[in-house]
């Protein structure tokens, strides 16, 4: 739909292979009727944004996975939607590059100010992420908590800190209430 306020991300980054980078970041706003030169404005900001300036003229193949998935973030971000809704998108990732990606989130989210949405089945990511953990229950999905999360500024110290722990440990226990073992 042309009219969304969202943008997507999606565990496979979902990049054209026949599209440079920069061809990519620039797909939603081609669809929406933006010129040429203000498209090439915005992916050239998207790419700084993400931090991959060099790499605009590449194909996805020639990237990495966690550089392709920052792809899919500038994509999802180039036409300034209010909302990015993202599912599992760092769950195909090793767990230092899944850290890494994290903490570029967590800055581009900064940045940009986009409300996120961010599905996931890692306890440590969802504590690590959010500000809020909503968990669902099984078939039918429904709310089944919220749960609060006050960490502060979020530092690769935090993965270390007792308060990460104990947040962590107030998710695994909402879990296992609903019957998270599925």
């Amino acid at each position: 739909r042309m009219d969304q306020d969202y943008g997507m991300v999606f565990q496979h980054a979902g990049l054209f292979d026949w599209r440079k980078v920069r061809a990519n970041i620039e797909l939603p706003l081609e669809l929406r009727g933006w010129s040429r030169a203000d498209r090439s404005a915005r992916s050239a900001e998207m790419l700084d944004l993400v931090e991959l300036d060099g790499f605009g003229d590449h194909y996805p193949r020639q990237l990495s996975g966690g550089m392709q998935q920052r792809v899919s973030i500038a994509r999802a971000l180039s036409f300034q939607p209010r909302l990015l809704l993202m599912d599992e998108p760092f769950g195909a990732l090793d767990e230092m590059t899944r850290e890494y990606m994290q903490g570029e989130l967590l800055r581009i989210w900064g940045e940009t100010d986009t409300t996120v949405v961010f599905v996931t089945h890692s306890i440590s990511e969802a504590a690590f992420l959010s500000n809020r953990v909503v968990v669902l229950s099984p078939r039918p999905g429904r709310i089944h908590s919220v749960i609060d999360i006050d960490l502060g500024e979020r530092t690769p110290d935090t993965r270390e800190d007792p308060e990460f722990f104990a947040m962590a440990t107030v998710i695994r226990e909402a879990l296992r209430s609903v019957g998270g073992t599925e």
